[in-house]
């Protein structure tokens, strides 16, 4: 049976407690299993804009693809893989169009403020990224194949094994696209009908599991991820290209984590080590230029959670960063180390009322940073209903392009002081889970600012960072997760997801017009909203999603902006089941209504396009 059914709060198993002690999964947000199932050969750009509250901005189908929660930039998203932070070293910024959902088992989003737990860059929210065990299941695998327009082809291979104690899976995947649709470019005289071009992509990833208990109450798990990742970079469509120019970046990273966890009778242990070198390789023809980009970090972290009394909890943590940035575009081999220390008291108070604080010090290269924190409290005030607020101190330090950019017409500023704000919410939400109706649904308020927001400005013929900005966002967020049994094997989903958001610029640079002030961030649309409506009867099931992206301005005085759109897709799936193996079939068709738009101004996305494949499931 194909179900659409979702879980409240994170799943009983998972590799650190930080999220749930240290957040109370305030302002979180699960993806549901059945909407991983649909997006299984899609990027996590693709499943965040169509299930989720935050900005996804793109640079047409095969460029950097980012993320913005509650107005910030994408520097400001923190991205969580099993503990540790995947955000690039380099830029601060992580792409998510490099990511396949195949990869990954559970999608948690955490809305605000969240410097205290995972520092630097954790100021708009932070995206939770976990692999889990399979126990208790023998031998187990599935092949996944897909094909579709534009050159689509993708294939997806799992094995693996999983006993009581022990359990390790193998996951391999490779997908292609020539994404060579057609488009009116109105950029041209009479808006000629043309083909995309240079805009050619393909990945391969491979990634390897292994969960072991120890005794009763301990356990360790490692996970490695190597992928490479290949996208031709098109030009705008307002630029005029010749045919033997190239465009292209190379990408590969190797993702290796060991964790191990203990649980006592009074205290509960957790303790990781991490490995990730990241490679990038950008190549233009047209500059006759080649650009090499590496990064090396070690992440180690020790988290203690004990329980003082019958209610109370106190965590304590140490994190360790030790990076080094390797690029021709500096002019040294730079390396950073940062240790940070946190204590977490956790209360409990009448059984209603639970009170999360943490505090947070670090020891950034021979100097410390400004202490930081976070109170989140939730009141279940009657069956059912609960209140929450929120209150953070956030930080961000320079990345190392920031610091030690020297290359061409940019060069860094190793002066630069650290972006700082706070975040703040209040929130209502209700969650009731009965036999036939299953409804969770959270609504948040709320207002960041950020000081000494450091932009790029020229300096004559040269580029250089500071720190010049002030911004402030204010908000609302609003969610709703459904589900309604009417037989036994019928069943209705609607989940809906809504985001407002105004952010404005209250301190400008010096070279910027004071016709920037108190507009709209440009690429962050005032409203946004997707909902899935679904029905599953015994082996069937059938879903449409919806996304509507409000106005985007492209320019800082908001002269300039891009049309709003509504997109439409519709998904079905047909199961077989037999006694060794299920065969699953799906069809998909994106862009129903062959929509003309643009997530970003002059990079054209697809109309109508389809998808359809096939799923054998061994048991």
């Amino acid at each position: 049976l194909i179900c659409f059914s979702f879980s409240f709060e994170f799943s009983e198993f998972s590799i650190s407690e930080k999220p749930d002690v240290m957040f109370l999964t305030i302002n979180t947000q699960q993806i549901d299993s059945s909407v991983m199932e649909i997006n299984n050969t899609n990027d996590l750009s693709v499943l965040l804009s169509k299930n989720s509250a935050v900005t996804v901005s793109a640079y047409g189908v095969t460029g950097l693809s980012s993320v913005s929660m509650r107005g910030g930039n994408s520097n400001h998203t923190a991205v969580l893989w099993n503990g540790f932070n995947l955000q690039d070293p380099l830029n601060g910024g992580y792409n998510f169009s490099s990511s396949t959902v195949n990869f990954i088992d559970r999608v948690n989003i955490q809305y605000g403020g969240s410097s205290a737990a995972y520092g630097s860059g954790a100021i708009g929210g932070t995206i939770h990224l976990n692999n889990k065990p399979v126990f208790n299941n023998n031998f187990y695998g599935s092949v996944f194949y897909k094909t579709g327009s534009f050159g689509l082809n993708a294939i997806n291979v799992e094995l693996g094994h999983g006993g009581k104690k022990l359990a390790t899976r193998l996951r391999l995947f490779n997908k292609a696209s020539n994404n060579n649709f057609e488009f009116q470019n109105i950029a041209k005289i009479g808006k000629p009908v043309e083909k995309y071009a240079n805009a050619e992509m393909n990945q391969q990833g491979i990634l390897h599991e292994f969960y072991y208990k120890i005794k009763n109450n301990g356990f360790i798990s490692s996970q490695l991820w190597y992928q490479h990742n290949f996208r031709e970079i098109p030009a705008n469509i307002t630029v005029s290209t010749t045919e033997n120019s190239e465009e292209y970046q190379k990408d590969d990273w190797l993702r290796w984590g060991l964790n191990w966890n203990k649980t006592g009778a009074k205290v509960n242990y957790e303790a990781r080590t991490g490995l990730f070198y990241n490679r990038s390789e950008y190549v233009n023809s047209t500059l006759d230029l080649i650009s090499d980009n590496n990064s090396l970090k070690n992440t180690s972290e020790v988290l203690a959670v004990a329980k003082v009394f019958k209610d109370q909890k106190m965590s304590f943590g140490v994190n360790n960063n030790y990076t080094v940035g390797l690029s021709e575009n500096f002019n040294s081999t730079p390396s950073l180390n940062t240790t940070a220390f946190y204590l977490s008291p956790h209360f409990l108070i009448n059984k209603k009322i639970t009170l999360a604080t943490t505090f947070r010090d670090e020891y950034y290269n021979g100097e410390f940073k400004p202490f930081t924190y976070a109170v989140n409290s939730k009141y279940h005030f009657y069956k059912g209903f609960y209140l929450t607020a929120s209150f953070s101190k956030n930080h961000r330090t320079p990345t190392f392009n920031d610091l030690y950019w020297s290359s061409g017409f940019a060069r860094g500023n190793p002066g630069l002081k650290d972006e700082h704000g706070y975040c703040r919410d209040i929130g209502f939400g209700v969650t009731h889970h009965g036999v036939k109706v299953k409804i969770q649904s959270d609504v948040s308020f709320y207002q960041n600012m950020i000081n000494d927001q450091i932009q790029w400005i020229s300096e004559g013929q040269t580029w250089t960072p500071e720190n010049i900005k002030q911004v402030e966002t204010k908000g609302v967020e609003f969610s709703l997760k459904s589900a309604y049994r009417l037989l036994k094997e019928l069943e209705l989903t609607f989940n809906l997801n809504y985001a407002y958001t105004d952010a404005q610029v209250k301190e400008k640079g010096p070279n910027e017009s004071d016709e920037v002030l108190n507009k709209q961030l440009i690429y962050i649309p005032y409203y946004q909203a997707n909902g899935l409506m679904g029905i599953s009867w015994k082996r069937i099931a059938i879903n449409t999603n919806i996304q509507y992206v409000g106005y985007q301005f492209t320019r800082a005085d908001n002269l300039e902006w891009l049309q709003p759109y509504w997109l439409t897709d519709i998904n079905a799936q047909y199961t077989i089941e037999r006694k060794k193996y299920d065969i699953m079939l799906f069809g998909k068709v994106n862009n129903v209504f062959n929509v003309t738009y643009e997530v970003r101004q002059w990079y054209p996305m697809p109309k109508l396009n389809y998808e359809a494949g096939i799923k054998l499931i061994i048991k």
